[in-house]
C-alpha cells in the first residue's frame, strides 16, 4: 500500500470516530431530576430512589390513579412526605347523616395543609401558607381546627404552640373592580397562640370545640378560637400524660416505663373531682373509651405489652390476649364497645414502652377488631395481602360512622387509609388502568378470648 493510500484511510477512520463520538454525547441521557435545598422538593423524598410520582403512568402495574374511577385501594397511601398530623372532616345533612368524608393533615417541613376526599382519594393543598418545622400536629372540633407545635428559630429555638382554626374559602377581587369576587380555592386561616412549652396535651374526642392542657402540673381548659382558658387542676407532679374522651371527663396517666409502677385518674371537668382508677401497674398506658365506662390498658410482663379492659363501674379486669399498647388503638363510635389495634405481628426483644416511643425499635403490624363486651377478637387487616409494605400503625382515628380508619405509618411519618366496610365502593363507572388490581383481603377465622373474669390483686387498685 502506497502512502497516498495509507493517508487517505487513515483519514476516513477519523471521520468515523469523530462522528461517532458526536453522535454520543449528544444523544445520551440526561439526568433531568430538579435539585432542591429542601428534602421533599426534588420530586424525590429523601433518601429515595427510583421513579418519581409525576413520572408514574397509570398503565403500570398495580397503580391506582385518584379519581380514575376505578374500585378504591381497602388501604392507601394518602400523602408521600411526611405528615406532623392527620384528622377527619364531614359533612353531614340536617338529620347528622354523613355525606362526605374527606381526612385533613399538614406537613412536616413546610406546614402546608392539605386534604383528600375518600370517595375519590383526589388530593388538593387547601391552605395557602406556609408554616415551617411542625413537630407535632393534633386535628379536632371536627377537623376545622388544628394544634400544631412547633420550633421558632427567631426566638432562640423556643418550642410554640398555635391553635389554626380553618374557615370558608378565602375571596380575592379582580384588578380594577370591587364588585367582582373570586374564590382563590384555598381556605381563610385564623391562630390563635397558646402558652410556651406546653409539654402535654389532648382535644375533645367528641368533636366539641375544647381542648386541654398542662404546664408543669397545672391543668387548663380551653376553646380552639378562645384565649380565655379555665384552670380545673393542679398537682405537684408534673409528669401526666392527658386524654380527653368527652367534655366532661379528662384522664390522666402517669408517664410510663417498663419498671415503673404507673396510674390512671379521672378528672371531671365540672366538679374538677379527681378519681384514681387503676394503679401499680408497671409500664402502664391508657386508652379510655368515649363514655368513660371501659379502660384499655396494657401492662408490662414478660418484657411485652400485654392489652387488658377495665370495667370502672364492675371493677373488673378482663385479658385480651394480645401484644400491644394502646397507642395504637381506637374505639369506635358507632360500635362504642369495639375498639380497633394495631398488633405487631412480632415483638423485637426491647423494654416496653420506653423504646419503641424512642424509636430504637419499629413493628410489622396487623389490625385487629375487639369486641371488649364479648371479648371476641378478630384479624380484619394485614398491609402486606393488599399490596403495602410493613407498617408501624400509630395515631389511629375513625370516622364517626366506623366506615373508615386513618393512622400514620411511625418510620415514615406518612399518613395512611383503610376502608373498613366491605366491599370497597365503587364510585363512577370510568375504565380502570390498564393493569390495576386490587390485592383480596385475608381471611382470618376469629378468635374467642376466654371470657373469665380476671380477679387478680390488680381489682383492689382503685
Amino acid at each position: 500500500m502506497n502512502r497516498r493510500n495509507i493517508i487517505i484511510l487513515i483519514v476516513i477512520l477519523t471521520s468515523i470516530l469523530g462522528g461517532g463520538a458526536y453522535w454520543y454525547y449528544t444523544n445520551k441521557p440526561v439526568d433531568i431530576t430538579p435539585v432542591s435545598d429542601f428534602p421533599g422538593e426534588s420530586g424525590l423524598r429523601e433518601g429515595e430512589t427510583g421513579v418519581t410520582p409525576s413520572e408514574t403512568t397509570p398503565e403500570e402495574e398495580g397503580v391506582f390513579t385518584p379519581g380514575s374511577g376505578a374500585t378504591l385501594p381497602r388501604l392507601y397511601e394518602l400523602h408521600k412526605t411526611n405528615v406532623a398530623g392527620v384528622g377527619f372532616s364531614e359533612t353531614k345533612d340536617k338529620k347528622g347523616v354523613v355525606i362526605n368524608t374527606t381526612v385533613r393533615y399538614i406537613e412536616r417541613g413546610l406546614g402546608h395543609i392539605y386534604e383528600t376526599q375518600l370517595s375519590t382519594y383526589t388530593k388538593s393543598r387547601i391552605v395557602n401558607e406556609t408554616r415551617s418545622r411542625i413537630g407535632e400536629a393534633i386535628w379536632g372540633n371536627g377537623g376545622k381546627s388544628v394544634v400544631v407545635r412547633f420550633v421558632d428559630d427567631s426566638e432562640g429555638g423556643a418550642i410554640k404552640t398555635s391553635v389554626v382554626n380553618i374557615g370558608s374559602s378565602t375571596i380575592s377581587f379582580a384588578r380594577g373592580t370591587s364588585t367582582e369576587a373570586i374564590s382563590t380555592g384555598f381556605l381563610k386561616t385564623e391562630e390563635v397562640l397558646l402558652p410556651y412549652y406546653i409539654p402535654f396535651m389532648a382535644v375533645a374526642e367528641d368533636g366539641a370545640d375544647k381542648l386541654f392542657y398542662l404546664e408543669g402540673g397545672i391543668g387548663t381548659t380551653a376553646t380552639f378560637k378562645d384565649t380565655s382558658v379555665s384552670k380545673i387542676f393542679s398537682s405537684a407532679f408534673t409528669e401526666w400524660l392527658p386524654q380527653f374522651p368527652n367534655q366532661k371527663l379528662v384522664t390522666l396517666t402517669t408517664r410510663p416505663s417498663a419498671t415503673v409502677p404507673g396510674h390512671m385518674f379521672f378528672l371531671n371537668t365540672g366538679t374538677k373531682a379527681v378519681t384514681k382508677i387503676i394503679g401499680g401497674i408497671n409500664g402502664l398506658t391508657t386508652l379510655t373509651s368515649r363514655d368513660g365506662k371501659i379502660v384499655l390498658h396494657s401492662e408490662t410482663k414478660g418484657g411485652a405489652p400485654e392489652l387488658s379492659t377495665y370495667d370502672v363501674a364492675k371493677n373488673e379486669f378482663h385479658s385480651l390476649y394480645l401484644q400491644t399498647l394502646p397507642e395504637k388503638c381506637v374505639w369506635g363510635v358507632k360500635k362504642a364497645t369495639f375498639v380497633y389495634c394495631a398488633v405487631p405481628q412480632t415483638l423485637p426483644n426491647a423494654s416496653y414502652p420506653d423504646q419503641w416511643y424512642q424509636g430504637l425499635v419499629s413493628f410489622s403490624d396487623e389490625l385487629w377488631e375487639i369486641d371488649t363486651k364479648t371479648f371476641v377478637t378478630r384479624k380484619i387487616m394485614t398491609p402486606r395481602t393488599l399490596g403495602a409494605p410493613g407498617l408501624d400503625m400509630t395515631g389511629l382515628a375513625i370516622s364517626s360512622d366506623d366506615s373508615y380508619l386513618i393512622f400514620t405509618n411511625k418510620v415514615s411519618s406518612t399518613p395512611w387509609v383503610y376502608s373498613i366496610i366491605e366491599p370497597a365502593p365503587i364510585r363512577t363507572v370510568a375504565t380502570p388502568p390498564a393493569g390495576a388490581t386490587t390485592a383480596p383481603e385475608a381471611t382470618t377465622p376469629s378468635v374467642t378470648a376466654p371470657s373469665s373474669v380476671i380477679t387478680s390483686d390488680m381489682q383492689k387498685l382503685k
